[in-house]
């Protein structure tokens, strides 16, 4: 009898608790970021802007404060320009995986809800014939959550997202690290939230 009851009692909690919960899937665009050059003939040097996708998933302890973790794949390239044209020199792809804080404004039952997240964790470049290098990563964003019904929405979210690059001491500048500390790009999505 007492291990029905525990049955019923978790099975009428789950409800409650699986609330917290929710999962995204987004897709959008991160703009080009600028690569420090010193070369003659060279005009602009640069890691190509494009679409990027990913998914989240993230837990609320509360109707305003809660944790999220994190995927975004970005398919890009570094862009040389010189007076004779552009070209690209080698194809990159990014996998970021980050966790991040998020502070929600507006209740429990609000349908649109502002938020803002900050977070950390490895952005991994990769390249064809190239071995692949982990960098340390931040975002800092913001953004709108529209919930027109309890367990599925809209996301629409702009995000700063440097990386740590650390390669301006070495003598030898590595295919990702540019010669420079700090690679700047933001980033702006939209997609689907889930909430179980």
């Amino acid at each position: 009898m007492k291990r029905l009851l525990t049955c019923l009692l978790a099975l009428a909690a789950s409800p409650a608790l699986s609330q917290g919960f929710e999962a995204s899937v987004l897709a959008g665009y991160r703009t080009p970021g600028e690569i420090q050059h010193d070369a003659l003939g060279i005009q602009d040097l640069q890691f190509k802007g494009s679409f990027t996708w990913g998914a989240s998933a993230g837990y609320f302890f509360s109707p305003r404060l809660g944790v999220e973790a994190s995927w975004a794949r970005q398919e890009s390239a570094i862009e040389i320009a010189t007076a004779a044209g552009k070209a690209e020199m080698l194809d990159v792809n990014v996998n970021q995986l980050q966790g991040a804080v998020v502070l929600q404004m507006g209740g429990r039952e609000a349908k649109v809800k502002p938020y803002l997240s900050a977070g950390a964790g490895a952005a991994f470049f990769s390249a064809p014939g190239l071995d692949g290098e982990a960098k340390l990563s931040f975002g800092f964003g913001g953004g709108l959550k529209w919930m027109p019904s309890r367990k599925v929405g809209a996301r629409l979210q702009a995000r700063y997202t440097p990386t740590y690059l650390s390669d301006t001491s070495s003598d030898y500048c590595d295919p990702f690290g540019f010669c420079q500390s700090w690679l700047h790009q933001f980033e702006l999505t939209g997609g689907v939230i889930v909430r179980f």
